[in-house]
């Protein structure tokens, strides 16, 4: 199987496992508030095998999860809230990286938010920290010239990882993003939670509102990690 048909059916293969290994990791765990988020994370990481659809062999999972709380005075938490309205302390979130041989699926979950209610989600560079801003700009496969403004090239779903979400009448909310590169090492340290979803139109491309909730996890650990 190659080309368009191949692509796709790889894709449906790493967002089918992506989904079944969030749900098998389980309920989110504790926060971690004692420890930098970096330390605690990850929960597993694992060489699985998926057969089938041209891609068989061993792909790396790693996945995590915590309980949002509110950023200390000395120390910040796994998962960590700026908005305690839109995503309230004790709200769970979980996520997962699934490797293919053709690139890697990102999955999240989130527990416990209002329900029937729009947010976006983004991959960035840099670890939470006490302030929103700390968990710097999103992970950008190609990057954004030093010196230039990003622009339609570096900002949209293909360059960067958007897992936006909509809650269920239940407060939950799923999102999974593929792409056919996979990070690079040290460069994807966190996963923010946005007000809204992100925009598209021009102009507006990338945009989601305020950083309400941020999560720090190595999305590129170190093999055997």
């Amino acid at each position: 199987m190659g080309g368009a048909a191949g692509r796709t059916a790889a894709a449906a293969v790493a967002t089918a496992a992506a989904a079944a290994l969030l749900t098998a990791a389980g309920p989110a765990g504790g926060a971690g508030a004692a420890e930098p988020a970096e330390a605690a994370e990850v929960l597993g990481a694992a060489d699985i095998g998926i057969g089938g659809f041209g891609i068989g062999g061993r792909h790396r999972v790693v996945w995590a999860a915590a309980e949002f709380a509110p950023p200390g005075k000395s120390t910040v938490p796994a998962a960590v809230t700026y908005d305690r309205t839109l995503v309230p302390v004790g709200a769970r979130v979980s996520v997962v990286r699934y490797d293919s041989r053709r690139g890697m699926t990102v999955a999240l979950e989130v527990r416990g938010l209002p329900k029937n209610r729009g947010y976006g989600a983004h991959v960035h560079t840099e670890p939470c920290g006490p302030r929103p801003g700390d968990s710097g700009p999103h992970y950008r496969n190609v990057p954004v010239p030093r010196g230039s403004s990003a622009g339609p090239r570096h900002v949209n779903p293909e360059n960067e990882v958007w897992l936006d979400f909509t809650t269920d009448e239940h407060g939950g909310g799923r999102a999974l993003s593929s792409h056919m590169w996979r990070f690079r090492a040290g460069e994807a340290r966190s996963v923010v939670i946005h007000e809204h979803r992100t925009r598209h139109e021009p102009g507006r491309t990338g945009d989601a509102g305020g950083r309400l909730a941020c999560v720090t996890l190595a999305l590129d650990p170190k093999p055997g990690r």
